[in-house]
């Protein structure tokens, strides 16, 4: 028995030995790496890095315009400076390696979280334009993308009462408290790239506008306001309004240690309420403001809209919140049928009439007719945009990946015309909170 426990002492013990053996190689291994290697790192004084970029398109050369944040020796952050810098070149690599000779710093796109694409890139391909930051190290695929007004090198010049970066007062725009409200349809490069390379073959991003401080448009309501349906956007060219000076003549644009652009115009605010739309790689045009809010609501989760609505005669301002929203495609005696399905609980927030302040308590409960009209308001939304999707043969809701999923015996026969083929049903049922 004792030589029995003996021998068990010893092999614990050479065991223990051959462990702690074993982490000591891995300690010495680890603190080797850390010592000698700087694991792809580049040294923040040779960086230049991009915060945000400008894409805009001139006699088949593409012209990028980084806003890049120079790093400066300093004890606070107070002192951090940017500037914008324009490279152009037959693609964003050759554009990249041009500002990287004029500043001599290596640019670096990791840090990117705005990729802004000028309106006079409508002719172009999409993907010719956006491919270099799909490649591996080029920029994160959460960075966000939209199409603006004018020329994105004019927009990342403005400055903004928001903030000092402009691409951060135009993020703000994008974010994600916005889209959540049903005010921008945001994207990522990752959403874009789904979406294009799907069997349904289009996608969208925000189109961003700049607005006067203390002038807007409609705020939703009536009619289509500034809407373009299917390839009208394109007449959306033209200069600017109330745009500062370009990024910087020659190439080159400094800004001062506060942040604030030379331009010497207006600030100006950013909305991104109309969304660019596109059909294998090519642009298709504009959805309205009214039409984006439709989109939004079935793609995104949406934790509380703005709907106005009229109901006899007078203007209601409802509050929305608890929606499901989604759209279905069955194919049904030989025909295929979308069915769009909306659910929502509702409170008055205004309404264009005299208040008594004693009758506001009853709000959370809604008459029937004004229920009604928002239900009304809802489907006229729906189908202006279902009808966008069928004029422009872009596949915005994915109907084809849909049948491709859960019908695939029907899509050889439907793929080429299911947008103008298909019947849609709306079920929608707007109820007061309480």
């Amino acid at each position: 028995m004792n030589e029995k426990f003996k021998r068990r002492i010893k092999d614990f013990f050479s065991v223990s030995k051959l462990s702690v053996l074993i982490y000591w190689l891995i300690i010495i291994a680890l603190l080797g790496l850390f010592f000698t290697n700087d694991f792809g790192l580049v040294d923040i004084h040779k960086t230049a890095i991009i915060t945000a970029v400008g894409i805009d398109a001139e006699e088949g050369e593409v012209i990028v315009t980084c806003e890049v944040v120079v790093p400066q020796p300093s004890q606070s952050g107070d002192n951090i400076k940017y500037t914008h810098i324009q490279g152009s070149g037959l693609t964003i690599a050759d554009a990249l390696n041009e500002v990287n000779s004029k500043t001599g710093f290596y640019p670096k796109l990791q840090f990117c979280k705005l990729i802004l694409v000028g309106e006079d890139c409508q002719n172009q391909e999409l993907f010719r334009m956006l491919g270099c930051f799909y490649r591996k190290n080029y920029s994160e695929l959460t960075a966000l993308v939209a199409m603006c007004k004018g020329k994105a090198s004019d927009m990342l010049a403005m400055s903004s009462p928001v903030s000092d970066m402009t691409s951060e007062a135009i993020t703000k725009s994008l974010s994600e408290e916005i889209e959540k409200s049903a005010n921008a349809a945001s994207v990522s490069l990752k959403d874009i790239a789904m979406r294009e390379f799907s069997k349904s073959g289009a996608c969208y991003m925000p189109f961003v506008e700049a607005n006067v401080p203390g002038t807007s448009e409609n705020g939703g309501n009536g009619d289509n306001v500034g809407g373009e349906e299917g390839g009208s956007g394109g007449g959306q060219g033209g200069s600017q309004g109330g745009s500062g000076s370009q990024g910087g003549e020659g190439g080159e644009g400094q800004t001062g240690a506060s942040g604030q652009s030379n331009q010497g115009g207006k600030q100006m605010e950013f909305t991104a309420r109309k969304t660019a739309i596109f059909a294998g790689g090519k642009f298709k045009g504009l959805l309205s403001p009214q039409q984006t809010f439709a989109l939004s609501m079935i793609e995104d989760e949406i934790r509380l809209a703005v709907l106005p609505c009229d109901a006899d005669g007078i203007h209601y301002t409802m509050g929305m919140k608890n929606i499901d929203c989604g759209i279905k495609l069955n194919v049904e005696n030989g025909t295929p049928k979308a069915t769009l399905s909306f659910k929502a609980k509702a409170q008055i927030q205004g309404a264009k009439v005299p208040v008594d302040p004693r009758t506001t308590a009853n709000d959370d409960i809604i008459p029937e007719n004004i229920l009604k009209g928002a239900e009304n308001e809802m489907e006229k939304r729906f189908s202006e945009l279902i009808e966008v999707i069928r004029t422009t043969d872009c596949d915005l809701l994915g109907l084809r990946e849909k049948l491709f999923k859960h019908n695939t015996k029907y899509f050889e026969t439907f793929k080429d015309d299911i947008l103008t083929r298909m019947e849609v049903e709306y079920k929608i049922d707007v109820q007061s909170v309480n």
